[in-house]
């Protein structure tokens, strides 16, 4: 009843607080209707101060951007002057490595070189007109306009003066103010107009101006390359012709000063260039044989590492994994029996009768504890055993292996000494020579130098190529085998994860059966004691009545028989109940126990499944763990691989360099010959290029004068009409101004109030959103009655089924706070 109570109070201050908001609804519908009212006003206020932003903004950002374009300009133009030297230089420094390089290449290259600056010389000059013209063009235009302002001002001094003389004269001339004022409008208008029709006329203009200063621009670029392609063409010709002298010059000396002598010379070098190509060959492969000593001791520790990495990767696992493997550690220990007993202990159930449900799993938690700290010292223990056993194993290893390639090495060695003689005959041979004359030494001794470095050049870049290839191939290969290891060690960690569950999952069916026997147990004693007691009553109940009725039998009348057959009818119903009553608690405790056993088969199945799943699992990351195994062993040998190709990189980055040295070294020998065929080359070139120049450029400049000229005198007589035009268009804006000016004022003070309203209506708004506030916190607090008193009446549920008014409450309370219907007023 006192529940009943509080709902019914619960309910009278919901529809109270349904009545007030109705009545601030309204209110709100009032203030909505005023707010609605003015609302135009404020829409155009608002698209007025965007449309001002954002012309503000676009304005900003294109000055902004202007600037940024300019300064990327300069520094893009910065920029490529600089590519364009540092590619000057690289292709000078290049060129000698070129296949056929003849010993006139580089005064071909100074030549084309010398042509390059100046074509680059005479771009840069007509660019730097071309700039001089736009900061002429930009200056006009910056005059331009200041006269255009300082004109403009006057023109409004000479209005402003005019206008006050019409005042103060306006007392004596009544009758023909109106005709002058007319006039002199027209004539401000027609002011106007002419100043309007100069500044198009400046700004097309200017718009020309910049079109044929970037029309000249194209045409010299157009220019630009067409010399370049004459240049390119000139110092072909050129080139090939030095060539032709050269080869002539080459063959007069090589018949002049060379012979038999020189012939003997050739196959002298020959024999030691072959001589030598012997010792890089023997060199190779002593480097070899040591670098493959380096990778087997490498490959060996590699491996001990891996295998150490396994292991601890075995013992993390273990560590792991204690509760899969702790069954088996246990038989192979000879521990099992141990476990037999603990598990038949803790199974008992005369222990589990004293106590709760909650004694019970602390106690079995306490024992998986235990359990689990046994095998993790069990595992630690095997886990250093394993340790030690290995160190010894590697140990014995590692001191039993031999040395394979002694023999290699004394055949290497005994070949050295050789060699050696063979190079001391022939610097005995070369000593008994006679000299040739210096110049032919020298060119011969370059010549050669010149091939065998080419040659050696040649063959380190395309080993360099091969090694790096092939070092892109096994960083592929690297790559990919990281990638499999991490699919790899993701699934296994996975597959151990789902191992621990399903071992997790197992412990608590074993504890659960326990407790199921325990409780089935219990319940067996319980309905026994029950049997048991019912069978006591029985018997009590039927010696009790046996006497009664011998008392009646001895004491009563024959007449007293109807009241004794009473008797046996009430011991034969109450025999006829208990037997009743016996029988529905068996069927109970039958159907308890079934229940029960069907709940024990399907959770058996359920963990025949997941041990067979366990299994699959075992099997999945036995051959996952060999995989990895494999490709661990892939990438230790690649990355001994791409140690030794990066030691032959080295090798061949010195001999590169040793390369260039030299070089370097003939190609200042080769300058220090052909200084003077340059220099008087070049001074022809400057000279003519120097006239060509000079022509072109005085050309241009009596075209572009004559041209400056002409515009500028039609400029002077557009300046002249506009002036006159904008002088009569002034004067009638003045006429304008004052209508907008006073149309101006009216618009603020319709503003003002405007504002004044919207403050109003803002103010209003913020009350009424406290209002809604307060009672949104009003019906927080009901709805979290509403549930209190629907948690309170769900508990006396079975109670008030008798009152059904109550129930149906009860349903309407349950689908208003599941928000299923809609709530009403």
């Amino acid at each position: 009843m006192e529940s009943l109570k509080v709902m019914d109070a619960a309910i009278g201050s919901s529809t109270d607080g349904y009545v007030q908001l109705s009545s601030n609804a309204k209110d709100n519908e009032n203030l909505g209707d005023l707010l609605v009212e003015d609302w135009d006003s404020y829409w155009q206020d608002i698209t007025d101060r965007l449309t001002i932003s954002r012309m503000v903004t676009d304005s900003v950002i294109k000055g902004m951007v202007n600037a940024v374009s300019q300064e990327a300009a300069e520094k893009i133009a910065q920029k490529e002057l600089e590519v364009a030297g540092m590619k000057e230089m690289l292709h000078f420094y290049h060129v000698a490595t070129d296949d056929n390089v003849p010993l006139g290449s580089l005064a071909l290259q100074h030549e084309s070189k010398g042509t390059k600056v100046k074509m680059h010389c005479r771009f840069s000059e007509a660019v730097v007109e071309h700039d001089r013209m736009k900061e002429t063009l930009s200056g006009l235009k910056n005059t331009t306009e200041e006269q255009f302002k300082k004109l403009k001002k006057e023109v409004n001094q000479i209005r402003g003066s005019s206008s006050i003389k019409k005042i103060c004269s306006s007392s004596e001339l009544l009758g023909l103010g109106g005709i002058l004022h007319e006039k002199e409008s027209e004539k401000g208008h027609e002011v106007d107009r002419t100043f309007a029709s100069l500044k198009t006329s400046l700004d097309t203009v200017y718009k020309q101006v910049e079109e044929m200063v970037h029309s000249s621009k194209a045409s010299l670029c157009k220019w630009q390359s067409e010399q370049e392609f004459q240049a390119e063409i000139e110092s072909m010709v050129i080139g090939n012709c030095i060539r032709s002298l050269e080869q002539e010059f080459e063959e007069k000396l090589w018949d002049k000063f060379c012979g038999e002598k020189s012939i003997n010379l050739l196959g002298m070098m020959n024999e030691i260039s072959s001589l030598r190509q012997e010792l890089d060959a023997i060199s190779k492969s002593l480097i070899i044989s040591d670098v493959g000593q380096l990778s087997s001791h490498a490959s060996f520790d590699g491996e001990e590492w891996s295998n150490s990495k396994k292991s601890d990767h075995f013992h993390c696992k273990l560590l792991s994994n204690h509760a899969t493997t702790s069954s088996s550690i246990r038989e192979e220990n000879g521990k099992h029996e141990e476990s037999q007993t603990n598990v038949l202990e803790n199974s008992d159930p005369h222990r589990f009768k004293d106590m709760s449900k909650e004694q019970v799993s602390s106690y079995y938690y306490n024992e998986m504890s235990k359990m689990k700290r046994n095998h993790e010292s069990k595992v630690q223990e095997m886990t250093e055993e394993y340790f030690s056993l290995k160190r010894e194993f590697l140990k014995e290893r590692w001191s039993s292996l031999p040395s394979k390639k002694d023999k290699e090495f004394d055949i290497l060695r005994k070949r050295i000494p050789e060699v050696i003689l063979k190079l001391d005959g022939i610097l005995t041979g070369n000593e008994k020579i006679p000299l040739f004359d210096n110049n032919a030494d020298s060119l011969c001794s370059l010549k050669n130098r010149l091939e065998m470095l080419l040659v050696e050049n040649r063959q380190l870049k395309d080993f360099l190529t091969d090694k790096k290839k092939e070092i892109k191939g096994l960083e592929s290969q690297l790559s990919d085998a990281k990638l499999k290891i991490s699919t790899y060690s993701s699934s296994e960690a996975k597959l151990l994860n789902r191992i621990e569950n399903l071992e997790d999952v197992q412990i608590e069916a074993s504890i659960g059966e326990d407790v199921f026997n325990c409780i089935v147990r219990e319940m067996m004693g319980q309905i026994k004691c029950g049997a048991e007691d019912s069978n006591l009553e029985y018997s009590v109940m039927k010696d009790i009545f046996e006497s009664t009725f011998k008392e009646a039998a001895h004491n009563a009348k024959p007449a007293s028989q109807c009241q004794v057959e009473d008797a046996d009818m009430q011991s034969v119903i109450m025999q006829g109940l208990f037997e009743f009553i016996y029988r529905e608690a068996w069927k109970d405790a039958e159907e308890k126990l079934n229940y029960l056993n069907m709940k024990y088969m399907v959770k058996e199945e359920k963990l025949k499944l997941e041990v067979i799943e366990k299994q699959r699992l075992r099997q999945e990351i036995r051959s996952l763990t060999r995989e990895k195994e494999k490709l661990a062993q892939a990438s230790a040998t690649a990355l001994e691989e791409i140690e030794q190709y990066k030691m032959d990189i080295g090798k061949l980055n010195q001999k590169l360099k040793q390369a260039m040295n030299e070089l370097r070294e003939v190609d200042e020998e080769k300058r220090t010959l052909l200084a003077d065929l340059q220099k008087k080359q070049n001074v022809i070139l400057l000279c003519d290029a120097n006239e060509r120049e000079i022509r072109k450029q005085v050309e241009s400049v009596i075209v572009i004068v004559n041209g400056l000229v002409k515009a500028a005198a039609d400029f002077e007589c557009r300046v002249t009409d506009n002036i006159f035009k904008n002088c009569l268009r002034l004067k009638k804006l003045d006429t304008q101004s004052c209508f907008l000016i006073q149309k101006a004022n009216i618009l603020r003070r319709t503003g003002l109030l405007y504002k004044q309203r919207l403050d109003r209506k803002c103010s209003d708004l913020q009350k009424a959103e406290a209002e809604v506030d307060l009672l949104g916190d009003k019906v927080d607090a009901l709805s979290s009655l509403l549930e209190k008193i629907y948690i309170a009446l769900d508990h006396y549920s079975p109670i008030l089924q008798h009152y059904p008014g109550i129930v149906e409450i009860l349903k309407l309370v349950k689908r208003e706070l599941s928000g299923e219907s809609t709530r009403s007023v």
